[in-house]
């Protein structure tokens, strides 16, 4: 063990700072109570601001109605931890709100565990913790509207640790971590499955390493990994197109042009992809390592070469997928399981560099604690002035509101609502209702039972009350009900100017 690696070292190091410094510098837990500190304000931000709900949150508000082994193009594992928490606290902002936070928590507390694998100095484990915060995807995006992404970053550190764990130590413990991250991720997102196939990669390329790969306890990886993944896997099977539309969607512009112009477009995005991704991490420590950072980039071992082969074969991956699937469009959230490590990997080429980054704790935790400010004024900042910027969000939609004016009415048995954002509205200011999405009705959903009284049928109508709603009602056609005159209600936006408002349509079923 080196002078650096020792225990009393570290004591000694922690020792000579002081306030938040020194509490820092004790390493992870220290780490994680700040930052849960910090999302514990993030979560009381979003509380104070109305509860009308995100697109991602009304997804989760209408998909926590029922359990299902798939729920579209995402694979479920978000939904299945969201709809355990509304299955104790019931249906509330601040359920939808926890699970997030929580998770992303847990992203940050398992890349310290990974980190502290490779170096145990404390200080050097908060420094490798606090610097996830210069990843906007982990720092400002989360604070907008990100549901699964969180959930495969959280998986991804903790495949980081399992990884780490096993190739220091080659336990039974690392690769049952490892099985159970890669289980965890592969219904977390799809693209998950990239990462470890480039950790193969990395861990194959070193001679030392590479009987990790060949130990029988990789079955146990594999038997974890499967039985996860096998409930959501069999679901798949027959319901592929459901599955990968909408992803492949989001990847393929309508307007792409073909041959080498695609291939140039989609190369392109990619690029521009790991900029926005990675580009502040690496001003950040350039700036403030400066020779040092100029002398990492030909420092190295071990380590570095393989968290640098990781991340370039999960490229490679990526760009494999543009030329198979006619890919035109890549953003930073795609990258997110194989460039989470970015921070890490140059901490430690800094430090074979001979750069001290535990010392340099006390020169960051400004900015880290400016960007943590920084980040939670942006959501509540837009839904504040909106009525003077006149750009409204949809948390600025007045759903509330509108339940309280329908509820002074009549109480509704079963919600059919037009389009998930909508309903999954209607799910929050409804609680105990059954609520439908008339685009994409459960099979089986609601019970008979359950839609036996009144039935509430509501639309975005822009002010507009045709003679016929623009809304499927085929899902309660066998209850043979008979509609109402359609009405329309507007109401001004929160914090608006007073003018601009949303309009709804309903009508009553009896």
């Amino acid at each position: 063990m080196d002078r650096e690696s020792s225990p009393a070292f570290a004591r000694k190091e922690t020792g000579n700072a002081g306030g938040l410094t020194g509490f820092l510098s004790q390493g992870l837990w220290p780490a994680t109570i700040v930052l849960g500190i910090y999302f514990a304000l993030s979560i009381a931000v979003r509380l104070a601001l109305p509860n009308s709900l995100t697109l991602d949150e009304a997804e989760q508000a209408l998909f926590s109605q029922y359990w299902l082994a798939g729920y579209g193009p995402q694979p479920p594992f978000y939904n299945w931890v969201q709809n355990a928490f509304v299955g104790v606290m019931g249906i509330s902002l601040f359920a939808l709100t926890l699970p997030k936070f929580l998770m992303l928590l847990l992203c940050y507390f398992f890349f310290g565990m990974a980190a502290r694998e490779i170096d145990r100095r404390p200080p050097f484990v908060a420094m490798a913790m606090l610097s996830l915060l210069t990843l906007p995807q982990l720092s400002y995006m989360p604070q907008q509207d990100l549901t699964h992404t969180v959930a495969v970053l959280m998986a991804a550190s903790l495949f980081l640790y399992g990884l780490f764990r096993t190739l220091v130590r080659s336990d039974w413990q690392g690769y049952a971590v490892l099985g159970i991250a890669i289980g965890i991720g592969t219904i977390s997102k799809y693209n998950f499955v990239l990462l470890p196939a480039a950790a193969v990669v990395a861990v194959f390329c070193d001679r030392d390493w590479r009987a990790r790969l060949f130990d029988p306890r990789v079955l146990l990886t594999a038997a974890l990994g499967l039985a996860i993944v096998l409930p959501h896997a069999l679901w798949l099977l027959g319901n592929l197109d459901l599955a990968t539309a909408g992803t492949i969607g989001k990847m393929v512009e309508a307007d792409a042009p073909q041959g080498l112009a695609r291939l140039a477009r989609a190369l392109g995005s990619l690029v521009l992809a790991c900029i926005a991704f990675g580009a502040l991490t690496v001003v950040i420590f350039a700036a403030a390592f400066k020779r040092d950072f100029r002398q990492a980039l030909k420092a190295g071992d071990r380590w570095t070469r393989l968290l640098g082969i990781m991340m370039l074969t999960a490229l490679f991956g990526v760009v494999l997928v543009i030329v198979v699937a006619g890919t035109t469009r890549i953003t930073e959230r795609w990258l997110d399981p194989y460039l989470l490590v970015l921070p890490l990997y140059l901490l430690l080429k800094l430090e074979r560099a001979g750069a001290d980054t535990g010392a340099s704790l006390r020169r960051f935790i400004p900015l880290f604690a400016v960007i943590m400010a920084v980040t939670l004024i942006p959501l509540a900042g837009k839904t504040l002035t909106a009525g003077l910027t006149g750009s409204y969000s949809r948390i600025n939609y007045p759903f509330a509101a509108f339940a309280e004016t329908l509820k002074s009415g009549q109480q509704p048995a079963l919600i059919v609502a037009a389009g998930m954002h909508l309903a999954g509205n209607m799910r929050l200011q409804f609680p105990g209702v059954p609520v439908i999405d008339s685009a994409q009705p459960v099979e089986g959903f609601p019970s008979p039972d359950a839609m036996k009284g009144l039935v509430l049928a509501i639309w975005a109508d822009n002010g507009k009350t045709p003679g016929t709603p623009p809304i499927d009602l085929s899902s309660v056609d066998a209850l043979a009900l008979t509609p109402s005159p359609s009405q329309s209600l507007s109401l001004p936006y929160y914090y608006g100017d007073g003018k601009a408002g949303l309009s709804l349509g309903y009508l009553w079923l009896r």
